[in-house]
Formats: structure tokens, C-alpha cells, sequence
């Protein structure tokens, strides 16, 4: 990494790897390619002829069928690693355990076990470990906390998430909790700045190998529920929020990033633009890894959204309220 001072402001070129080059591995190498203080050293894939048409596209020289070897290039700084669920905790372990910065596509890891492992092993390396919970990073949702952290809603009483579509070719190792249901657990927590008290969920398979489906209800102290409807069936692509506030309620769509603010007398469109959330995303991570900065989005709420995870699947296998 080489530094550049600007008056206050260290600005650093920091050499970044990418580790799997399908959808959401070509998307970070794009991203990336085009930050200015970012260089796109290598990546890697099992398949190496789809790892070579990634690095033609972007003119990227070093090209790796292991991750292992990839490693051994002492000039890189940090990697981001979008490989399937089952193998993140491996190739994690490896890339903290090198001494190097690590994003790692959600879920953190496949397993809790794994999640508190590679948590513990990127504090004994001093190493950055940011899961890549990428709505954090959406303009609409922050400001949708913003909203909620001014009290503009009141006290909160229902917080409603729709995420549904098709099944998405590039998951196949885990199902639509762990995949897309993970997002709106983490993002209940966020908004809500609270930690649930117990989950009910009814999931199941109707088409695919896992659970293709999900309904699951989070308690949360007081009056405060999150229901989550999430499946990989619905024929139209549907990301929205509904938060419910004895003063307002507030409507978000995360893909449009438009959010509607009801109140009795008025409903107010808040503007703020489109911007990409994966540039945000890993914008903030370059960012933290420059500075030396613990990210917005730590290791510990990978941890967390991973463990909601995990309870919803166990209820539904129980048929039973989950205590957390």
C-alpha cells in the first residue's frame, strides 16, 4: 500500500484480490476497477477460464484457479471473496491468517461456529473483517435511520419486510434465509437499535433443494415486531420496508432507494438521489482499510444476522417460538 498525504487527508493505493468470478464477483471487480485509489491485482476461480474472461474485460494480469496461490503476492493489501456460502470460512481463515484485509459476501460464514472463529482469528491477526451487508450501504435505508433516529416516526410498533423473486441462479449451496431473509434480520437489528428477544418462523421447499420459502416474526422489547416475508417464487423482483410509528409510517424501496413518509395530514417524498450500494459498500471498505478504521458493518453483526439466521431455521424445524 502506498501513501499520500494531502494536507489532513492520507490517501492511499490499496492493491485488492477478488476471489470468485461470478455475478457478485465480476460486480466487485467492477466496482473496484473503477475507484481511483484501488488496483485490482488478481483473482481467482475454481473455473479459470471464467476467471481469465474477468481479467481480460478489466485488464487485470494476475489470474489464480487457487486462492492459495493468489496469497502469496506480498503486495496484496486486501481481498473480497464471493465464493459459495460453504466455502467463505476457509478461504477467509486463509486470507486473514495471511495478515491480509478481508470482505467476505453475506452470510459471514456458513456456520456460527465458523463466523466466531474467523471473527477470533482476524482479531489475533489485526486485520479488518467487514461481511458484505450490502442494504446497509442503500441511500434509501439510511434514510429511512435517519428518520427513525430523529423519532419523526414515533414509538415503533411494526416493521414489515417483503423480499421475494425468482430463484437467482448464482446461489445454490444455502437457502432464501440464509441468502435474502439475512439482510432484513440484520437490517431489524440496525434500524431498531435493539436486540431481539425470540423468532417464529414457517419456512419450507417448494421447487429448490432448500427452503425456497420464509415467514418469520422477530420480537423485539416492548411493542416492537418485525415480520419478514422472503421467498425465491414470486414472478416480480420486490424489495421493500414498511416501518409503523405511532406518529408516522414510512415506506422504502430499495431498488428504486424511494422512500414515502406518511404522517395524518401529508405523505412527503424524500429525495436523495440513486446511487449504487455495492460502491458505497466498498467504497467504505477501501476506505477503512486506508485509514485503519473498524468498519460500519463489523464482523460481530455478520455474527448476529448469521445466529437470527440460524434460529429461524431452527423453529421452523421445531414448529416452535425460538427464546434468544
Amino acid at each position: 500500500m502506498v501513501y499520500v498525504h494531502v494536507g489532513w487527508l492520507v490517501v492511499g493505493e490499496v492493491e485488492i484480490a477478488v476471489v470468485g468470478c461470478g455475478f457478485w464477483g465480476r460486480q466487485h471487480v467492477r466496482v473496484l476497477s473503477s475507484m481511483e485509489n484501488v488496483v485490482v491485482k488478481a483473482v481467482s476461480d475454481i473455473d479459470l477460464d471464467r476467471a481469465r474472461l474477468v481479467a481480460d474485460e478489466y485488464g487485470i494480469q494476475e489470474v489464480y484457479g487457487d486462492s492459495l496461490r493468489l496469497l502469496r503476492d506480498p503486495s496484496i493489501d486486501a481481498v473480497t471473496i464471493c465464493t459459495p456460502t460453504t466455502t467463505h470460512w476457509k478461504i477467509a481463515e486463509e486470507v486473514v491468517g495471511s495478515g491480509r484485509h478481508v470482505l467476505v459476501e453475506k452470510p459471514i460464514c456458513d456456520t456460527v461456529e465458523q463466523a466466531r472463529l474467523l471473527i477470533a482469528g482476524a482479531e489475533e491477526a489485526g486485520v479488518i473483517l467487514m461481511p458484505g451487508h450490502i442494504e446497509r450501504f442503500n441511500p434509501g435505508l439510511q434514510r429511512v435511520k435517519g428518520l427513525l433516529d430523529k423519532g419523526l416516526l414515533g414509538e415503533v410498533v411494526l416493521l414489515s419486510a417483503r423480499r421475494v423473486g425468482r430463484w437467482p441462479d448464482r446461489v445454490g449451496d444455502v437457502g432464501v434465509v440464509k441468502d435474502s431473509a439475512i439482510h432484513d434480520l440484520d437490517l431489524a437489528r440496525y434500524l431498531l437499535s435493539e436486540e431481539p428477544v425470540s423468532i417464529y418462523a414457517r419456512a419450507g421447499s417448494l421447487v429448490h433443494r432448500f427452503e425456497d420459502f420464509a415467514e418469520i416474526v422477530v420480537s423485539f422489547p416492548g411493542v416492537k415486531t418485525v415480520f419478514i416475508e422472503s421467498n425465491w417464487l414470486t414472478p416480480r423482483k420486490i424489495r421493500r420496508l414498511t416501518i409503523t410509528g405511532m406518529e408516522a409510517l414510512v415506506n422504502l424501496d430499495f431498488l428504486s432507494q424511494e422512500v414515502i413518509l406518511e404522517k395524518a395530514d401529508r405523505v412527503t417524498k424524500i429525495d436523495g438521489g440513486w446511487i449504487e450500494p455495492l460502491r458505497l459498500e466498498l467504497e467504505h471498505f477501501v476506505d477503512c482499510v486506508v485509514r485503519g478504521l473498524n468498519p460500519d458493518v463489523s464482523g460481530a453483526d455478520g455474527l448476529r444476522a448469521l445466529e437470527l439466521a440460524e434460529s429461524a431455521l431452527k423453529s421452523s424445524s421445531l414448529g416452535k417460538v425460538v427464546l434468544l
